[in-house]
């Protein structure tokens, strides 16, 4: 078996640095209840009911992660409208052993599905040129 470390081991609320519980995104169900997630190795699932915070806490991890909030890989910086919360700010990204970190990567969601393709046709050349 090959012997796998994940880019992002865990992930961690900094719950001392939240003023208020009550208000979002720090309400949310996912985000309230979070203190450390840890992830697979290998693929990890956000599973749960509409609202509950599940896409709010991945374009959170992305954020940290560097990419565009939007979508696309680190190399996008559009913005068609200020879409992120302040939990990027809140949140602490770990490690495997290793360290390692992606150089490459694609942060997508389907909300964005539209405004990532749209970037992409009007820019095409000069993002091909950062592969």
């Amino acid at each position: 078996m090959i012997e796998h470390d994940p880019f992002i081991d865990t992930v961690t609320l900094m719950r001392e640095w939240v003023r208020d519980f009550d208000a979002y995104p720090f309400c949310i169900p996912a985000v309230r209840n979070l203190t450390t997630l840890k992830l697979h190795p290998r693929v990890s699932f956000f599973v749960g009911e509409n609202g509950t915070g599940k896409s709010t806490l991945l374009e959170a991890i992305a954020i940290v992660e560097g990419f565009n909030p939007e979508g696309g890989s680190r190399a996008f910086r559009f913005a068609t409208r200020e879409s992120h919360s302040e939990l990027c700010q809140k949140l602490r990204l770990s490690r495997g052993p290793k360290g390692l970190k992606g150089t490459d990567g694609f942060f997508f969601r389907a909300e964005s599905f539209f405004n990532v393709a749209t970037e992409i046709d009007a820019n095409l050349s000069a993002y091909l040129k950062t592969y």
